[in-house]
């Protein structure tokens, strides 16, 4: 995980919630959760010389509606139609390499895509659709409402209509993301040392959040997302 400077995107921490502050919420959060502190070295996520920076909501938007076709192509749904369903939307120049690989059909998805709706549920809760990130607990079954219904081919309009997305503050996101770090460092080091996993959910649940939050705070380049750094 690396710092961001804010060069382009449109808001950046400044004052208010603090990076300290959000490690401190953390701390006080992970005995409950059933995870270990980690070691003070452990990075904060942002800093006085690189303040954190969120992409622009509508990459926000993009992103969540990509991965909503890539979930749905890992259940079944015909390439043919992903692909219909992304042009008509002009949501194919958001494909990550994978994505184009999965829409034009040269592979198959995998368990690995499937599990990326723990992403797509970050993305819900990014966009306001959902109140809470719950670390106990796997996504909602309410997600498929909250996105677009391919199997009516409904529209970008349609959705913002219907759910009126709208990202949160970086305030926000700087806790969530300070949080999911401190988790995914849990995981890696129960991993590292042979214990069992902490927590109440499989790991992958917490890993593909930390993949939305950190991409998000990232550079929003749509080549980015297979490979979001989750290093510790």
């Amino acid at each position: 995980m690396r710092w961001r400077r804010g060069r382009d995107a449109r808001r950046e921490h400044g004052g208010g919630e603090t990076s300290a502050a959000a490690r401190r919420r953390t701390l006080a959060l992970l005995p409950d959760l059933g995870f270990p502190l980690p070691p003070p070295h452990l990075p904060l996520v942002a800093g006085d010389d690189a303040p954190l920076v969120l992409v622009e909501e509508e990459q926000v938007v993009r992103r969540a509606l990509v991965l909503t076709v890539r979930v749905n192509l890992a259940l079944g749904m015909p390439p043919e139609l992903a692909r219909t369903w992304l042009a008509e939307e002009g949501l194919v120049g958001s494909l990550s390499p994978r994505e184009r690989a999965l829409v034009a059909g040269d592979v198959e998805p995998g368990p690995s895509d499937e599990a990326q709706v723990e992403s797509l549920w970050a993305f819900a809760w990014l966009l306001g659709l959902v109140p809470g990130l719950d670390p106990g607990a796997p996504c909602g079954d309410q997600l498929a409402s909250l996105m677009p219904d391919l199997r009516t081919a409904e529209t970008l309009d349609a959705w913002r209509s219907r759910t009126g997305p709208r990202r949160r503050d970086v305030g926000d996101v700087l806790a969530a993301l300070d949080l999911h770090l401190a988790l995914t460092w849990g995981l890696a080091d129960a991993r590292l040392t042979g214990r069992p996993h902490p927590g109440r959910v499989d790991p992958s649940v917490l890993w593909e959040r930390r993949r939305a939050l950190e991409w998000t705070v990232g550079d929003g380049g749509h080549d980015g997302w297979d490979d979001v750094d989750l290093s510790t």
